[in-house]
């Protein structure tokens, strides 16, 4: 008996840790400067574009994910990254996909922003074409700028992006 608990608790600990976490070992994250201009205009596009967000949302709501800024207990900014589950006027309900790193206070991953918190969407339709992805997009052109050779499934990913 003791030996089939201890095992559930295992598995489930392990889906939790796959569900939860963040971290690619894939693909590792590129370091930018946040004041690249390439990275202030995503911001700007996508910001700007928040009415097509929410347009394709209602064609598409099954992958819809955003990046928001959100603000820790401890005063810092963080960018999250959460996948879209409902819009009801300007409150966007999302499950955090990359939980705050500085937040002290208990937080579930469910969580509720607004509109103007999204710093970035994207909607990918049932073709596998990717709509949004302003930042994704700025730091493959920040990679090709800085000599970085895309992998081969990145490079693939790029391909798929439309734009508006």
């Amino acid at each position: 008996m003791y030996w089939g608990l201890l095992v559930v608790v295992i598995v489930i600990g392990f889906w939790l840790h796959n569900r939860y976490s963040s971290s690619s070992e894939t693909f590792p994250a590129l370091e930018t400067d946040p004041d690249d201009p390439l990275l202030i205009e995503a911001i700007e596009l996508a910001k700007s574009s928040i009415d097509e967000f929410r347009v394709l949302f209602l064609r598409y709501p099954n992958d819809a994910f955003v990046k928001l800024g959100f603000e820790s207990d401890g005063g810092v900014v963080e960018h999250l990254g959460a996948h879209v589950e409902t819009i009801k006027g300007n409150e966007v309900s999302v499950f955090l996909v990359t939980p705050p790193i500085t937040h002290r206070g208990k937080m579930a991953h469910n969580f509720v922003c607004q509109l103007d918190d999204i710093e970035d969407w994207q909607i990918t339709d049932d073709s596998g074409n990717i709509y949004g992805g302003f930042i994704q997009r700025a730091m493959f052109t920040i990679a090709q700028r800085d000599g970085i050779t895309l992998p081969p499934e990145l490079h693939a990913m790029q391909q798929k992006y439309i734009d508006l």
